[in-house]
């Protein structure tokens, strides 16, 4: 709570009053002892405003878009945040700094996180900012933090007021004009294996002529035709079939990699929620089905509706922030980040009164060497700082997450002794409050650790879910990262054959990797002049990763298009137009057919 300031302030005082009783300076001494008993006044003071106003701040936050408070708002939108601090002590406070928490997701325009001023009773201290979210998710806020001091700079206090609001970023729906409904324009044969609908529809295109029969409405009577053969005609017009479009949306870890809100499952959201709103608007049905590297859940059936559309979206929500789990990390790579989370968030947790900490357990029982995985970085020595600092950070940690998860009795020493545990909820813990953690991408082989291989297969047998429970002839979107998996296609090649067969049609969508340029786009010249050593070998290692990435697109899509399935490159601008300009032209050969 004593400043630096306040530190040398005391020291400076004491001494002066110290040599002044030595020297007999009897006006010096008097002056120095004024000094300070006035600082031992003016921190009694303090601590009276610290425990009387501690316990009594209140937070007040609000979320308002152009429309005014929302509790939902969507991505890409201006979002502006307005925080108020309240205090109901009787006792003000002089002067008080309050610094907000950004969530991860979102990305400050306008405005400053850090306000400062005095804090009385009648008069809150306020900020106001103005955010936007590029990606749909959750915004979290923790909380603020608040800075106590006095006028002097001699004294202060910090804590940390909880907020815990929470809101929902939806997708953006991006579908221009130019996705209007679709109008038929003419009739077209049906496929093989395929034949007409038997009820009478809405639509305006002709389907058949007949007799007329009792109960037909009179409108519907043909009424040249009818003078022409004497007798009534009924006009037959064909029926409004829908499309049922079924989307797999791929949320492995390999498309989580990257920063909040700008991961290759970011972008495939953006695509699938497109696409639902423009099937939305052409009344057709809309499926999706969730799947990673091990199972296939989250599965909404075909729908239409708004209701049905903003089901999937708050669907989408939630698995548009995923952060990937891996346990090829360290804990020694996480202790640091997540303590400083929890200093911020939960310093009272780290109080030696709730989370006490001997200083000779680092001695008396250190960490078994069997229960340490080889090769795991560790600090030598038990008797250096260093060793004893990430120990007492490791216990404190672990007392904290034991108790948040309910591992009961045996889990502080579980997360003290057991790695793969320990990391397991460490990262856990920073998932939840969406903060990033280093993790390896290769392992010593050069081999890339997010590649998820066994995803081929389980959209495979997804696919061939869908095509068992399929009724008209219906359109499968797959929006999955295949780069990273040439290798296990076969199980997914043998599912579109067979949605081939039925007379089905699949579209893949892959997403591309940020800052690699699309297939077709000419490489960066390496003749300039102008670039240093370190540049060039850059520009070398970014041609080679963008060539490794070419290769694997080509493969992927040469192996699905000889089974008749397109490939879609994710980075393009007009992915969402492609997919609905394919949809459309199922259509004409399918709004005659059941």
């Amino acid at each position: 709570m004593l400043t630096a300031r306040g530190f040398w302030f005391f020291v400076t005082c004491f001494t002066i009053l110290a040599m002044a009783i030595i020297l007999a300076a009897h006006t010096l001494t008097l002056t120095a002892a004024t000094l300070l008993i006035w600082f031992v006044g003016h921190w009694l003071l303090f601590q009276m405003r610290v425990h009387l106003s501690i316990n009594r701040l209140t937070l007040e936050r609000s979320i308002a878009t152009a429309r005014g408070e929302v509790d939902s708002v969507w991505a890409r939108q201006r979002i502006e945040i307005t925080v108020a601090l309240h205090s109901s002590s009787w006792l003000d406070v002089p002067y008080l700094v309050i610094t907000d928490r950004l969530p991860a997701l979102a990305r400050l325009k306008e405005g400053t996180l850090r306000v400062d001023g005095p804090l009385a009773d009648d008069t809150p201290v306020h900020l106001a900012y103005a955010i936007e979210c590029p990606a749909p998710g959750w915004l979290r806020f923790d909380g603020v933090k608040v800075l106590m001091t006095d006028q002097q700079g001699f004294f202060m206090y910090s804590t940390f007021v909880r907020d815990d609001t929470t809101c929902r970023v939806l997708p953006m729906l991006n579908v221009d004009k130019s996705h209007s409904t679709f109008v038929k324009q003419h009739n077209a044969l049906p496929l093989v294996g395929t034949h007409r609908h038997a009820r009478a529809g809405g639509s305006s295109e002709l389907f058949d002529l007949r007799d007329y029969l009792p109960g037909d409405p009179p409108k519907l009577i043909a009424w040249k035709m009818s003078a022409r053969r004497d007798r009534l005609i009924t006009r037959i017009f064909e029926s409004e079939v829908p499309i049922r479009c079924t989307i797999f949306l791929d949320t492995s870890h390999s498309v989580r990699v990257g920063p909040i809100g700008e991961t290759a499952l970011s972008r495939l959201t953006e695509l699938t929620a497109g696409i639902a709103q423009a099937n939305t608007a052409e009344r057709d049905l809309t499926g999706l089905c969730l799947f990673d590297s091990h199972e296939a859940g989250g599965t909404m059936k075909p729908g239409r509706g708004a209701k049905h559309l903003f089901q999937m979206l708050g669907l989408l929500t939630d698995v548009a922030e995923l952060i990937p789990h891996t346990r090829h990390t360290t804990v020694r790579a996480l202790i640091p980040i997540a303590y400083a989370l929890a200093r911020d968030l939960h310093p009272e947790l780290l109080d030696s009164d709730v989370n006490y900490f001997p200083w000779w357990l680092p001695f008396w029982s250190p960490q078994p060497k069997w229960t340490i995985p080889p090769g795991a970085p560790r600090v030598r020595g038990r008797f250096s700082p260093a060793y004893h600092r990430e120990y007492r950070q490791r216990k404190q940690l672990s007392a904290i997450l034991a108790v948040r998860y309910n591992l009961g009795e045996g889990g502080l020493a579980l997360l003290l002794e057991n790695d793969e545990r320990s990391i397991h909820y460490l990262q856990r813990f920073l998932v939840e409050h969406q903060i990033a953690f280093p993790f390896t991408h290769f392992d010593a082989d050069g081999r890339y650790l997010f590649s998820s291989p066994g995803k081929a297969n389980v959209l495979a047998k997804a696919l061939l879910r869908n095509i068992l429970h399929a009724k008209d002839n219906e359109l499968y979107v797959l929006c999955v990262d295949l780069l990273e998996a040439t290798d296990d296609l076969g199980e997914l090649e043998r599912a579109v054959c067979l949605a081939k067969a039925k007379h089905h049609q699949v579209v893949a969508i892959c997403p591309w990797p940020p800052g690699v340029d699309i297939p077709g786009t000419p490489p960066p010249p390496l003749t300039d002049l102008a670039l240093s050593e370190r540049d060039y070998a850059d520009r070398v290692l970014q041609r080679l990763v963008t060539h490794r990435f070419h290769e694997a697109f080509a493969e992927v899509r040469r192996r699905l298009g000889c089974v008749g399935v397109p490939v879609i490159c994710a980075a393009e601008r007009d992915t969402v137009r492609q997919i609905l300009q394919r949809i459309q032209r199922l259509r004409a050969p399918q709004r005659s057919m059941r």
